[in-house]
């Protein structure tokens, strides 16, 4: 059973799903976020009778899922928090999806909690009873974490929410990304970190991972080493890489020549067959701003087939819109047809606002021929594993039709970012990275006005900065656990959202990436539905499902579901939605 263990005079720790504090003044107690809440009944154990509060570093679900037990209790976050826990405030309430067309960062927020209090503001301080306690901000995890200094009889304890498991790792490193293409959000928690060691604390109290009395400053100087590298690598794969020219200028909003048959604008490309009909790759958001320069171009010659490279919706919120004015048939690869079709049913970000139908998916590395020209689609994950390629011939040069995932080394580093909540990872790059040296093209025609020529000097540094991104991530996990604390998707509800009326079940699929067997159970939450356990074998996934009847649902309701693997307690790890009227 449980018990409160002691760490210093007055400072006590339960571990829950997350580590729960105590600072203890005779009777009374103030409590550090509060996990699922059974250490709520433990607290007399250690001559507890009055909780006065509870001061949370940061509002993700398992710092707070339970709260509800702490009736009468105030409960207190950060005023930034409340874009968070008030219903009101809330976007992913308010939108489609939390994904739609936006990066929804942070992510793992808590349900709404009614009655909370937004007055732990950085610089506020206060006294309890032998505690002098400071709030400092922490962003980093999270963009309102804070943590909290307490200074009492037996020395300094800096209570740090998820700013750092231990030495040299982090929780759940994927709360890191902040956008999905660049190191801003590793580096501001490197600097966080700086920022926590200049503090001087004698203990290291955090979220989740051991408490560190010795070497604190080793700790800190340690991870903060990591991220800083682990941000370099997120802002560029290419590092000394010089630039490349790429095949054409960009001229945004405007029809750019790249060959015989070859055009582009913005985000699309226009292949024009001899006959005259047009196949366009990637369809952005606005055709509408293209189509006089297109009849310019290509007079009324229809647009025949739409290929997709990607589910982001500046490539396919276009591909509806041009229907009533071209009899197209959109062609995708095998992978991305679920996504296409069903956007709201994926927790990824940059999600299109509306189904998208794929009249034709495309079988891994078989060719189709449209016109004159013969592609072969190919699983291109990188920026996202839900990402395809297509290498074709075009006037006499091998191309490949690349998306989002390379650019030359001065577009954006020449990375479409490694993003995990974006599905990439950095085996998926250098799986990419190796099928481009494969082909060998002449051309990388990638999105957003980037066509170059392949340089396999280029490649070769991917595959490279693979190898280390993969080993630094490693060293950043606490035991190696690379899959559980880089992969926001282990355990992923699907259909992320769906309408309450039409909903029959909501389901997980749950992933083992570890060597060994995964004893999984899980607990939904918001729905009445059974707790369910099963036993993955390594590398496998299975599904689960509830039903469910929510067709009287008005409004939002938000599904979670309380995790325990392998005997750990991950708390409510993962969430979807049913959307109701109102």
């Amino acid at each position: 059973m449980r018990a409160w263990q002691p760490i210093a005079e007055g400072l006590w720790r339960f571990e829950d799903c997350v580590n729960v504090y105590a600072l203890v003044d005779g009777t009374r107690a103030l409590l550090i976020d509060l996990g699922s809440g059974a250490g709520l009944a433990r607290l007399p154990d250690i001559g507890v009778e009055t909780v006065e509060a509870v001061w949370f570093t940061h509002a993700h679900a398992d710092q707070c899922q339970g709260w509800a037990q702490a009736a009468g209790i105030p409960l207190h976050f950060a005023p930034a928090a409340a874009a968070h826990l008030d219903r009101a405030q809330r976007l992913d309430y308010a939108l489609p999806s939390p994904c739609h067309i936006r990066y929804p960062w942070p992510f793992r927020i808590s349900p709404p909690i009614p009655g909370a209090v937004y007055d732990l503001s950085p610089g506020r301080e206060v006294a309890f009873g032998p505690f002098d306690l400071a709030i400092v901000a922490a962003p980093g995890h999270c963009d309102h974490q804070i943590a909290i200094l307490a200074e009492g009889p037996a020395g300094i304890a800096l209570l740090c929410g998820d700013a750092i498991h231990s030495l040299g790792c982090v929780h759940e490193g994927y709360h890191l990304e902040n956008d999905h293409y660049t190191g801003a959000g590793t580096r501001l928690a490197a600097d966080t970190l700086c920022a926590l060691r200049n503090l001087r604390a004698d203990w290291l109290c955090p979220s989740h991972g051991p408490v560190t009395c010795r070497e604190v400053d080793c700790a800190l100087t340690v991870t903060i080493a990591r991220l800083y590298r682990l941000a370099d690598l997120r802002d560029t794969n290419l590092a000394g890489r010089p630039a490349v020219r790429r095949l054409v200028r960009s001229r945004p909003g405007q029809f750019v020549q790249v060959s015989d048959h070859l055009w582009l604008c913005d985000n699309s490309y226009f292949l024009r067959s001899d006959d005259g009909p047009v196949l366009l790759v990637d369809a952005d958001v606005s055709p509408e701003r293209w189509q006089a320069g297109y009849r310019e171009v290509f007079g009324e010659q229809p647009i025949e087939v739409v290929l997709v490279s990607h589910a982001h919706c500046d490539h396919v919120m276009g591909i509806e819109p041009l229907r009533a004015a071209h009899p197209l048939a959109c062609w995708a690869h095998e992978s991305l047809l679920d996504v296409i079709e069903q956007p709201y049913a994926f927790a990824r970000p940059w999600m299109h606002d509306s189904p998208t139908k794929v009249d034709r998916p495309l079988a891994e590395a078989v060719p189709v021929r449209w016109r004159e020209y013969e592609l072969t689609p190919y699983w291109f994950p990188a920026q996202t594993d839900l990402h395809a390629a297509y290498s074709l011939i075009i006037d006499g040069h091998r191309a490949l039709f690349a998306g989002d995932n390379f650019y030359p080394a001065q577009q954006w580093g020449g990375t479409g970012g490694l993003s995990a909540f974006n599905g990439g990872q950095p085996r998926l790059w250098r799986r990419s990275a190796e099928l481009v040296l494969s082909l060998a093209p002449d051309w990388i025609l990638a999105s957003h006005r980037q066509p170059y020529p392949f340089r396999r000097e280029d490649f070769e540094e991917v595959v490279a900065w693979s190898y280390e991104a993969e080993a630094l991530l490693a060293d950043l996990s606490p035991d190696d656990a690379l899959g559980r604390h880089h992969n926001p998707h282990l355990i992923e509800a699907r259909p992320y959202v769906q309408p309450a009326a039409t909903a029959r079940e909501v389901a997980l699929i749950c992933r083992n990436p570890s060597d060994g067997p995964m004893a999984l159970t899980v607990t939904p939450v918001g729905i009445r539905g059974v707790t369910q356990t099963v036993t993955i074998a390594p590398g496998e996934q299975t599904r689960l499902t509830w039903p469910v009847d929510c067709a009287h649902l008005s409004g939002v309701l938000m599904v979670t579901f309380d995790v325990v693997v392998n005997g750990e307690h991950w708390g409510q790890s993962t969430e979807c939605y049913l959307r109701g009227p109102g």
